[in-house]
């Protein structure tokens, strides 16, 4: 059960991560959303804590990880991922251990966009208590508009 689950698991973030990174600028059909964060017939995002880590370092490198577009896309699906503690199906997910590594090396690396370095931030607070959501990112920029990378 756990192999089915891991693979289902890498199967579905990189659906995800793929569709997301597609949308990032663009329209996005709440159907299709709806999909990756209620998981009808899939897992949803909000299941996978840092399992959703683990699933994107499979996908791309760390070099390529840190390119605007795909730093968008993962910082969007680790949003979502870390939204709800009680969702997370596996217990060790619920602790994020590989996304607080990954979040400490976006920080070390120059992102080029100072609003991807305000998400960073943002991300490495509310993944530690499971807080993250838009409104929260929303909140976070607002009271963080000082400086180089304000809004």
């Amino acid at each position: 059960m756990v192999l089915f689950s891991a693979y289902w698991g890498f199967a579905f973030v990189n659906s995800a991560f793929q569709y997301f990174k597609r949308t990032d600028k663009g329209l996005r059909l709440s159907s299709d959303v709806d999909r990756f964060l209620n998981g009808y017939n899939s897992p949803s995002l909000h299941q996978l804590g840092d399992a959703v880590s683990i699933a994107v370092l499979k996908i791309c490198t760390l070099d390529e990880l840190i390119k605007p577009e795909n730093a968008r896309t993962y910082l969007t699906i680790v949003r979502n991922s870390f939204a709800d503690r009680s969702k997370v199906l596996e217990k060790s997910d619920q602790d994020p251990r590989v996304t607080s590594l990954m979040l400490d090396y976006f920080e070390q690396k120059e992102l080029l966009e100072p609003l991807l370095e305000k998400r960073v931030a943002y991300m490495k607070g509310c993944v530690q208590d499971f807080t993250c959501s838009s409104q929260g990112e929303a909140d976070f920029f607002k009271n963080h508009q000082d400086g180089p990378g304000s809004l």
